[in-house]
């Protein structure tokens, strides 16, 4: 028994289980469609509410099924070695529920998060700007008061499930600006549909099809007074209060990508015979095999590392940066050799290592790319 699954108690083993039921029989049946099509896979995120996978970190009463982070994490990790999209998909919800939970009032709890638990609706994060990232001392999106709520008015870019979205929470600042990050408020948007001035553009990425998500622009997008999530000012603290939770997330995603390349890998390596033995015989397969291997079980020990941490109250923004940097990088290392091992035959559309692989490298690229994280990790270390 290896230190996570001594780790893991009755609750977490629970969560683990009813994640594998619905990856194997919702999102592999489905995986290959939502690759095809493009289309967001509204219908797999009711079944993983039905399931009660998006109410995991919501209080108790919001879906039969609560769990700290280190369920989550055992959740999200099984989900993305079925389908990276989905995986996604469900993060960005999960991270635009959670301050809503935190932050919001009874009347807000009443009217998202049933609904958000159930997967009747799907939530946003709209933070990164074109010129600003997602930096909110930077943010070019303004919210000037009226006299019964606000306009907002800016652009957006990236934001998972945005444009797809049931709710938007959209980051911006105050006007007229203060020079600091103390005018950052969150706001509740609903969909596109409903939002006169609301606009949203799809852009479409080399991997994760299905995962939405684009350009947003807000002109002149009035909003009542009680679309304010916890007070003005404190925009900051809501957008940022679970950067190192998001981050250990997509170090999970970035396993279970690796896992999902590495398992399909082991099985050929075992199965296909050239020169009358199993390649898996062959030094040079072996090689590759067990760096694999290491690359795996090390992100996935420091991606639960981290996540332990959180579910005891005691994030690590070092831990967490690590669990996001070697994740990401697993997931690149393992399912480009595990396509090296397939040969040409893993090069194919119609072999799922090529999504893999397409989706790996997202993961490098955003809540921080890999360079951000090296930065991170020495700057705790060094205590700059």
């Amino acid at each position: 028994m290896d230190l996570i699954e001594a780790a893991l108690g009755d609750e977490h083993r629970e969560i683990r289980d009813r994640a594998d039921e619905f990856a194997t029989d919702v999102v592999r049946p489905r995986a290959d469609d939502i690759e095809q099509t493009d289309e967001f896979p509204r219908d797999v995120m009711e079944a993983a509410g039905e399931m009660g996978l998006l109410g995991l970190l919501l209080p108790d009463g919001y879906g039969d099924l609560s769990s700290d982070f280190l369920g989550y994490c055992l959740a999200v990790e099984r989900i993305a070695a079925e389908s990276g999209a989905v995986a996604e998909s469900i993060q960005g919800h999960t991270f635009a529920a959670l301050p809503i939970a935190r932050f919001g009032t009874d009347a807000q709890h009443d009217r998202y998060l049933d609904r958000m638990a159930s997967g009747d609706a799907v939530g946003a994060m709209l933070l990164t700007e074109p010129d600003a990232g997602s930096s909110p001392s930077q943010l070019s999106t303004v919210a000037e008061a009226t006299d019964d709520g606000y306009r907002l008015s800016g652009q957006k870019a990236f934001g998972t499930n945005a444009g797809v979205a049931d709710v938007h929470l959209v980051v911006a600042r105050r006007r007229p600006q203060p020079d600091d990050s103390h005018g950052v408020s969150v706001f509740l948007v609903p969909s596109v549909d409903e939002t006169p001035g609301f606009a949203f553009e799809r852009v479409e990425y080399m991997g994760m099809r299905g995962h939405v998500t684009g350009d947003s622009t807000l002109d002149d997008v009035s909003v009542p007074a009680d679309a304010l999530l916890g007070e003005v000012g404190q925009g900051f603290r809501i957008a940022m209060g679970t950067i190192d939770m998001a981050r250990t997330g997509l170090g999970a995603i970035g396993t279970g990508l690796a896992r999902g390349a590495f398992d399909l890998a082991v099985d050929y390596a075992s199965a296909r015979e050239q020169g009358g033995s199993a390649i898996g015989e062959y030094q040079a397969v072996q090689v590759l095999v067990a760096d694999m291997y290491a690359q795996l079980v090390s992100a996935r020990h420091l991606v639960y590392s981290s996540a332990n941490r959180i579910a005891e109250g005691a994030p690590d923004t070092r831990a967490s940066s690590a669990a996001k940097l070697t994740g990401s990088e697993a997931a690149e290392f393992v399912t480009r050799n595990a396509i090296q091992i397939y040969g040409g035959k893993g090069y194919r559309t119609d072999e799922p290592l090529e999504r893999y692989f397409r989706d790996a490298k997202i993961l490098s690229l955003i809540g921080g790319t890999s360079e951000i994280q090296r930065t991170t990790i020495a700057r705790e270390t060094l205590d700059l």
